[in-house]
């Protein structure tokens, strides 16, 4: 079995559909880990969802723009955006995914995705000692006492140097692996590839925006990604 971890989809269905056939993923035997962020960005947001929804062996760590789908899907949006920072835009895109051929919400299928987003967890360590989660977390701090916040939404790990001295100090992160999105790798590396820091791994290369889907094999990390996003 092999453990696939999946970057930040931001509802681009033709690139998730590229780099599960490219990575050649066997739903039958393939663990995948999804590091967030499923939801908002490409028009296709309820297509993805579905897609990975009836996969066996399928890991979902929250990301910040399914936590604010999760409370749109519970029925209670202004509880998902009480200060406003989330555009009406985004909203839109996500409802919109959720229309039939005759523009109406598919409430057969918006039931099915609020059952399936309940299942995801802030964050998932295997049994080979590897954390994957969606933004990052206070090292101050063992992970299991953080603030879900904090770890599927506020930190931006590759942008906090004190964190990224662990690589020069010699020192690790205090797990085998960590695998987080969240923060576009293209803002450094506009090719659009993973970057990694010590034992660290951001896959978010930008498949919301104008770079690529990646998709990661956790043992070997060989990677496969989709086409650049038009």
């Amino acid at each position: 079995m092999r453990t696939l971890v999946l970057g930040d989809v931001h509802g681009n269905y033709k690139a998730l559909k590229q780099v599960l056939k490219r990575s050649g993923f066997d739903s039958g035997s393939d663990r995948l880990i999804s590091l967030g962020d499923i939801y908002n960005g490409h028009p296709d947001s309820a297509r993805c969802v579905e897609a990975l929804r009836g996969l066996p062996k399928f890991i979902w760590c929250l990301g910040n723009h399914d936590s604010h789908a999760r409370w749109w899907l519970r029925g209670d949006w202004k509880a998902s955006d009480p200060k406003g920072k989330w555009s009406l835009g985004s909203l839109k895109m996500v409802i919109d995914s959720y229309r039939n051929g005759k523009g109406k919400l598919d409430r057969d299928l918006i039931a099915l995705h609020k059952d399936f987003i309940e299942t995801a967890v802030p964050y998932f360590i295997d049994k080979k000692d590897r954390l994957y989660l969606h933004a990052g977390i206070d090292w101050r701090f063992p992970v299991n006492e953080q603030a879900h916040y904090w770890i599927y939404y506020a930190d931006r790990l590759t942008y906090r140097e004190r964190s990224l001295e662990h690589e020069a100090e010699g020192t690790r992160f205090p797990y085998k692996d960590v695998f987080i999105g969240h923060t576009k790798t293209i803002k450094q590396y506009p090719d659009a590839k993973p970057i990694r820091r010590a034992n660290l791994w951001n896959l978010d290369t930008g498949a919301g925006t104008r770079g690529k889907l990646t998709i990661m094999d956790a043992d070997t990390y060989e990677y496969w990604q989709s086409d650049r996003v038009g």
